[in-house]
């Protein structure tokens, strides 16, 4: 079983009207080197990260709560 941090990034529509999407990251920090895959929505992020790192889906569990990225990076030392 692998555990996945699960982190909201704001993303900008890619028609350019201006609105914001939320997109996802999701990381593995358990394997001693950073393991990640983005997406449009949460399942797409998931999938992508078991097709990339050869897992199962059904390994694949996601850590709650699901946390904005400036909480993520603000959390470890970084700022936007």
């Amino acid at each position: 079983m692998i555990e996945l941090r699960a982190i909201t990034v704001p993303a900008p529509e890619l028609d350019r009207s201006g609105g914001l999407h939320v997109a996802y990251t999701v990381l593995d920090l358990s394997s001693g080197a950073l393991r990640a895959s983005a997406g449009w929505t949460l399942r797409d992020a998931i999938e992508g990260f078991a097709r990339e790192y050869g897992v199962r889906r059904g390994d694949v569990r996601i850590a709650r709560p699901i946390i904005p990225q400036q909480i993520y990076l603000r959390r470890h030392g970084c700022t936007m």
